[in-house]
């Protein structure tokens, strides 16, 4: 089949490097700086100086981020950074279980129940550098060791704000330092577990060196639930290797660091022919400058391959029939970034910059079993550019006042999109080309913050913010059994409309509370919509629903309402005493589907209305640390057809480490200490998915 469609490509006046250039021609004093906000781990603010993608510049404070620094990380029961970060009130990836046995499409990151999907309506960082992936847009968390983050800012809303594309419910930047000496860490726990990383860096001659590595695998668990188990069911295993290179050197008053990266991942995803795998290089050059001009500027090339294998699986579960073989998905994206803060005048900070993107990446599959071997290949991808200007001002000529405003215009194109299948070896029976689109996207953000007296600080905010969909959304379909969803080249750009308000109650240096209300709206929000489970024949996509199974698209809803409100207290009860609770209530509403049937009025699939987490931490004696965490989350529905439910839990995680000396330290952790079952997922046949039951995990730290 050829779809024959008009040309619309115009040329686009961002693809150039003339706003990198121009802007790190621009003069600029010297750079300003602000106070952190409160957050769990700080409750008096710091004054920090920093560039613009790390630390926290003035005009963040009155989105309400949320910083984690690395002794709260290292003392996490949990020893997987997506896992420490379910302390946040509203972080979650789109299923409930972790990296340790999900599959990483299923890895993107939700803040506030914002709609959450496998793409993820986050952006995250990693010392500036965007590491969502380029095709899908989920998170590889196994790429991210605990160990290597120095602290998480974590700022949910905000909008666009400078940081554009993918940060629609907000953003996550995990930095990193140069650290001399040697690091390292090492444990084992159940189910096969093994954990060892390690960081090394020494300077001489005024260069610094430092490599940092790590290697987990595990057996994994049976991600069934056991009553609907049968002997094809085995335990979702996994193996990931990473390892991290950088050189830096001061020459006058620029830093330059360059960073190369490789990473490799394989899964077993709970059946014998089920799994995926990737494999993985990057490489960044950061410049940053002081002094008259102060700058930064970042170039970074990442190229990622991944294949994955997919199966129908009998009612009695004890045969499975392979059915989608993605042996080849490879994806690249470039880019840079550059930005420039200067102060115009007293009290006042500005903050110019641009960022430039371009993607391509394309599935390259097997499909359509019969017999003994697949019969049929498909091939789709495409390529996106994105490249946007913005403009960030915070005003703090009043002591204890700070307002900011700032403005995004992004341009963007989807092009060379296709879809061709035929039969191995044989004749071609699809090939569609999509036409090219493009478009501009205009974003702002306003916010107030004032502390008002030692005691009570205010803020509000209101911003809009956009997500472009991936490459995965409008090209790549997939089959999880008999459930099939299909792609979307025709999805339009995501729009976002927020506000929030919050207060910070500081009445001693013990205590501190931030609380906040929000309220979101969503335009063309990228949903899987079930359109058939009947079996037979669809028609519309040209697709055959197996019995049992269903049939879903990627379609754009046109309204949805996302409100609730947050809470995080701190208290340090005595010196050895801390006392800590999270709290998110979250209602998301389709007002609008399209004219898709039986959606209006539900609620948004994969977000409960309520999670939270109490978290005490008690240093009895001097080497000694024990923490204790309860996770909980109320029920959730499946998806956003609301017939099947997905039951709360809570769940107890443990924490206890001995610091022997400066250089030793011993720590065991147990997860899920009852072993309760934590439902991650439901098929349209009714299986259950589940996360991991109990899991302990014991090791030891050297720092020398």
């Amino acid at each position: 089949m050829t779809c024959p469609v008009p040309s619309t490509r115009r040329p686009l006046p961002f693809l150039l490097a003339l706003p990198l250039t121009s802007l790190l021609a621009l003069p600029a004093q010297a750079q300003g700086t602000g106070p952190v906000p409160p957050s769990s781990d700080t409750q008096v603010a710091e004054i920090v100086v920093t560039a613009r993608r790390s630390g926290m510049p003035a005009y963040e404070r009155a989105y309400g981020p949320t910083v984690l620094d690395r002794l709260n990380l290292d003392t996490a029961p949990q020893r997987r950074l997506d896992e420490a970060l379910r302390a946040v009130p509203g972080f979650g990836l789109f299923r409930r279980s972790g990296s340790r046995t999900a599959n990483p499409t299923t890895q993107g990151v939700s803040l506030r129940g914002i709609g959450p999907n496998g793409a993820g309506r986050t952006l995250v960082l990693v010392d500036g550098v965007p590491v969502n992936d380029p095709f899908g847009g989920w998170v590889y968390w196994s790429r991210l060791p605990t160990a290597n983050a120095d602290r998480v800012v974590i700022t949910r809303g905000g909008g666009a704000g400078p940081w554009g594309n993918s940060a629609l419910a907000g953003t996550i930047r995990i930095e990193t330092s140069q650290r001399d000496g040697l690091e390292m860490e090492m444990g084992g726990g159940s189910d096969g577990t093994w954990l060892g990383q390690a960081n090394v860096g020494g300077s001489s001659g005024g260069w610094h060196v430092g490599l940092s590595a790590s290697a987990f695998t595990t057996n994994g668990v049976r991600v069934v639930e056991p009553g609907r188990r049968g002997p094809i069911d085995i335990r979702a295993d996994s193996n990931a290797y990473n390892v991290d290179g950088t050189l830096s050197t001061t020459m006058g008053d620029v830093t330059a660091t360059a960073k190369l990266s490789g990473f490799k991942e394989s899964r077993g995803n709970g059946t014998p022919y089920t799994g995926n795998g990737t494999e993985a290089m990057e490489g960044s050059l950061r410049l940053m400058g002081q002094g008259r001009i102060d700058w930064e500027a970042i170039l970074y090339h990442r190229d990622w391959q991944f294949n994955s294998t997919f199966s129908s699986v009998n009612a009695a579960r004890t045969t499975e029939t392979p059915s989608l073989d993605q042996y080849d998905v490879p994806a690249k994206a470039s880019g840079g970034i550059v930005q420039v803060t200067f102060q115009p005048a007293a009290g006042h900070e500005t903050d110019i910059g641009a960022d430039i993107r371009h993607t391509e990446g394309r599935t390259k599959e097997y499909f359509t079993w019969q017999a003994t071997r697949f019969t049929r290949i498909r091939e789709a991808g495409g390529e996106q550019d994105l490249a946007g200007l913005f403009i960030e001002h915070a005003w703090t000529g009043i002591e204890g006042l700070t307002l900011t405003g700032g403005a995004r215009l992004d341009a963007w194109r989807n092009s060379d999109g296709h879809r061709t299948e035929g039969a191995i070896g044989g004749v071609t029976s699809r090939d569609d080309r999509f036409a090219t689109r493009d478009g501009t996207v205009a974003n702002g953000r306003v916010g107030v913050d004032w502390q008002a007296n030692p005691l009570l600080g205010l803020r509000a905010a209101a911003y809009t913010g956009f997500r472009l969909p991936t490459l995965n959304e409008l090209y790549r379909p997939f089959r999880v059994g008999n459930d099939i969803t299909e792609a979307n080249a025709g999805l339009e750009p995501e729009r976002m409309r927020g506000m929030e308000a919050g207060l910070r109650l500081t009445p001693g240096s013990r205590f501190s509370l931030n609380a906040t209300l929000f309220h979101v709206r969503l335009r063309n929000a990228v949903d899987n919509v079930v359109i058939q489970t009947s079996p037979g024949q669809n028609t519309e996509l040209g697709i055959f629903v197996p019995a049992g199974g269903s049939l879903a698209q990627r379609r754009g809803l046109d309204r949805v309402r996302v409100q609730g409100a947050e809470l995080e207290m701190a208290f340090q009860a005595t010196e050895t005493l801390r006392l800590g609770l999270s709290y998110l209530h979250s209602d998301s509403k389709i007002l609008g589907a399209g004219g898709i049937v039986g959606l209006e009025g539900r609620e948004v699939g994969q977000s409960p209305r309520h999670q939270g987490t109490v978290d005490v931490t008690w240093t009895p004696l001097k080497p000694l640390t024990l923490r204790a965490q309860m996770r909980a989350a109320g029920q959730q529905y499946e998806d956003s057809r609301n017939l099947e439910t997905l039951g709360g839990y809570a769940v107890a995680d443990l924490y206890a480490g001995w610091q022997v000396d400066d250089t030793l330290s011993f720590y065991g952790t147990v997860e899920n200490v009852a072993d309760r079952e934590i439902q991650t997922g439901r098929r349209s046949d009714g299986l259950t998915n589940i996360a991991p039951g109990r899991q302990w995990f014991g090791g030891l730290r050297i720092r020398l």
